[in-house]
């Protein structure tokens, strides 16, 4: 079964801090039915919901949310191996903020999941998607902006149980020098979560390679995170390695 994860993404045409940008998931699809409203799993922003975040030491940095835990937000039921494809719906950006909007945007994709099950102290999150450049397709940004989604494989083998759901677009429009001086500048991180149960898992392990927490999964000096685009929105030398931890391997059948 494919489970759709609809988003709004509405970019104004400078993505500086104080730009009026905003991505956020809307809900999934079961079977092409829309989930109702009052069953979504979203975890929901604050006022910082409108703007990127720059620094993953923020409390907002997950999910650009007052914290995490939200007892009355039920969860998306899953299976294991199951792929969600995340939506971003163009149709429903005004008018203003389409294609312009859009074009502004260079940078990777990373997809996490963090088990919320006896949690002690931060969440421990992993990798299971990277999306970042090649010559042919671009950015993950460019097959947001001319495909409109993306495909992500949820595991098989992981322990079945409750999880956050979180995607993470990276814009490098910015990213010549960190935010330490100026605050509109650097590497700026447009996320978003989910509340999903898993079930059906086949052998399943706990998870131990590339768990972080977010307040240490980057190194904002990381030279995939600092770094100067052409002119035309490469990167420099046409290569691009997508920072973060070893991304856990996705299903083979």
């Amino acid at each position: 079964m494919v489970y759709k994860i609809s988003s709004i993404l509405a970019l104004a045409a400078s993505l500086a801090l104080t730009a009026n940008a905003q991505k956020q998931i809307e809900g999934l699809t079961y079977a092409g039915a829309k989930v109702p409203p009052n069953v979504s799993a979203n975890i929901p922003k604050n006022a910082l919901a409108s703007v990127p975040i720059t620094d993953p030491k923020s409390p907002q940095f997950a999910c650009r949310s007052n914290g995490l835990n939200f007892p009355n937000i039920k969860s998306y039921q899953s299976t294991a191996g199951e792929m969600f494809i995340v939506q971003w719906d163009k149709a429903q950006m005004p008018a203003v903020n389409t294609a312009e909007g859009y074009k502004q945007l260079n940078g990777p994709c990373n997809f996490w999941l963090a088990s919320t099950d006896n949690v002690k102290g931060d969440l421990q999150w992993f990798r299971i998607k990277e999306v970042g450049y090649d010559p042919t397709n671009g950015w993950c940004t460019d097959t947001i902006r001319n495909v409109g989604q993306m495909v992500v494989p949820m595991p098989k083998d992981i322990p079945n149980g409750n999880y956050l759901f979180r995607t993470e677009v990276i814009d490098l429009s910015y990213a010549g020098q960190t935010n330490a001086a100026d605050p509109t500048m650097g590497a700026q991180f447009y996320s978003d979560c989910i509340k999903y149960t898993l079930t059906g898992a086949q052998d399943p392990k706990p998870v131990t390679d590339g768990l972080v927490t977010l307040a240490n999964a980057y190194n904002l000096s990381d030279k995939s995170l600092l770094l100067n685009l052409t002119a035309d929105g490469k990167p420099p030398g046409g290569t691009y390695t997508v920072p973060g931890p070893v991304v856990h391997p996705q299903p083979t059948n």
